[in-house]
């Protein structure tokens, strides 16, 4: 849709949008569209989403409106907003979110299971993987839901677990992050900080996004084009 079209359409069902909607649409589209919206809409939207996406949707606020978009976020959100920030822009720890389920080594199916059940109010949208940490929040290997499904309850999770991790850490750039993805064929990837604490996950639709921006780039760059964005205005 044109800018004009796209405003009239928007103000028709501002109040029934749907806060993922915003995620899946181009950067200009999106903070075309985020300038329509009041610090406290914008608010509104970043605390249902999960933090990489929270994070993505806040970077595309106007400059001068995100320190208004911050003070309308609890403390928690906008603790966690500024310190993803602090992270170099194109980095793993941009990239990750930070809602995952993580169980230690020695506990069993039927305590995992529980233990999603009782928290299930936290846990992400959707996840393939249950991360496996020692005492230290160190990730020492990952259990796929299809294999804790089929394993008895009183089954441990170390006798289940599969041990070969490829982790990424906070500042890893999101091009070599994508590369690890595609070596790998992974569905996620435990990001760690400088201690190898577990912090947060990238996970397969996040490196989708990163791999089309690079093809992007690279096309327009075979076009002898500057680096922009397709739903940019020609002039």
């Amino acid at each position: 849709l044109s800018s004009e079209s796209r405003y009239l359409l928007f103000n028709h069902v501002r109040g029934r949008l749907d806060p993922e909607l915003l995620t899946y649409l181009d950067d200009v589209v999106r903070e075309d569209v985020l300038e329509q919206l009041g610090p406290a809409e914008v608010a509104a939207v970043i605390t249902e989403l999960e933090t990489d996406d929270a994070i993505d949707v806040f970077e595309d606020v106007a400059a001068e409106e995100q320190a208004h978009v911050l003070a309308r976020l609890s403390a928690s959100n906008r603790a966690l907003v500024k310190q993803a920030l602090t992270y170099p822009e194109d980095s793993a720890g941009r990239l990750m979110q930070r809602e995952l389920v993580s169980v230690l080594k020695d506990w069993s199916v039927g305590n995992t299971i529980d233990y999603m059940r009782e928290r299930a109010a936290d846990l992400p949208r959707d996840f393939y993987e249950i991360y496996v940490v020692d005492d230290d929040r160190r990730p020492v290997g990952t259990v796929p839901l299809s294999r804790l499904m089929r394993n008895q309850r009183d089954v441990r999770i170390d006798d289940i677990m599969l041990t070969k991790l490829h982790s990424a850490y906070l500042e890893m750039d999101q091009e070599e992050a994508a590369l690890m993805f595609r070596q790998y064929a992974l569905f996620s990837a435990p990001v760690v900080n400088d201690t190898g604490q577990l912090v947060g996950v990238i996970t397969a639709d996040d490196i989708v996004h990163v791999i089309d921006e690079e093809a992007e780039e690279d096309i327009l760059r075979l076009g002898g084009v500057r680096e922009d964005d397709f739903y940019e205005a020609v002039l």
